[in-house]
């Protein structure tokens, strides 16, 4: 009888397809894709309005202000009224730039996973 052939090499490439696509989607999840650096905005390179996606580090909260470094002296500050991140945890938040140091209307602020 026939033995069987193992389709070792089939079987990694699909496991390597699937390790890279929950990358990509931890990568997305943690603001990896389409972020906008906090130094644009503080060097007034994003104008007034744009819609952007900031990523950084909790820095200080005072009630529902609070504050975003990049860890490059960057700063942003917003108010948020929603479920509070810890300070010094690291977030990706979405909203309006509404001067070279505050954003407004924020619509999210949620933790990053793994990549900080």
């Amino acid at each position: 009888m026939p033995r069987k052939k193992k389709n070792t090499k089939r079987n990694a490439t699909i496991l390597l397809i699937l390790i890279a696509v929950s990358l990509g989607v931890v990568a997305w999840h943690d603001g990896l894709i389409g972020v906008t650096p906090i130094r644009d905005i503080n060097q007034g390179d994003i104008d007034n309005g744009t819609a952007v996606r900031i990523k950084g580090q909790v820095t200080v909260i005072l009630g529902n202000l609070m504050t975003v470094s990049d860890g490059e002296g960057h700063t942003v500050g917003f108010s948020w009224s929603g479920d509070k991140p810890a300070l010094d945890s690291i977030v990706v938040i979405a909203g309006e730039v509404s001067s070279p140091l505050t954003l407004s209307d924020v619509s999210s602020v949620w933790s990053v996973w793994i990549f900080t």
